[in-house]
């Protein structure tokens, strides 16, 4: 599978996923809490792994006949981490997280500690 180069923003994504939730979300209902947006954070974390284990399968000859195909699988699991990554934004956001200071700041941490040379901008 070939791996796209599209520049994404932390920043981008958060004005655009706050832009996404006033529409989503009814201003009537109840707003949703940290809890909820990380059990919808867990559920697509969850459907990811599902994927991978059929994407086991197929590296293992085991599929059963009726599974998705390779190409399929990756593409649902490209799905699957997408979604992933946008409710991690959103209860980044809930809490007032800076997701992507948090991901540089961890990367380069534990690069650190590791002795590795890679390091994100903060």
């Amino acid at each position: 599978m070939a791996i796209s180069r599209v520049a994404l923003d932390f920043y981008e994504l958060r004005e655009q996923n706050v832009k996404r939730l006033a529409r989503w979300h009814n201003p009537d209902s109840e707003p949703w809490t940290g809890a909820d947006w990380s059990n919808a954070m867990g559920g697509e974390s969850g459907e990811a792994q599902n994927v991978v284990k059929k994407l086991r399968r197929h590296e293992t000859r085991t599929s059963p006949q009726g599974d998705p195909s390779r190409v399929e699988l990756y593409q649902a699991l490209a799905d699957e981490l997408a979604d992933v990554v946008t409710y991690a934004d959103l209860l980044a956001h809930f809490y007032g997280i800076d997701l992507g200071h948090a991901v540089a700041v961890k990367f380069n941490r534990k690069s650190r500690e590791q002795g590795f040379p890679e390091r994100l901008p903060e």
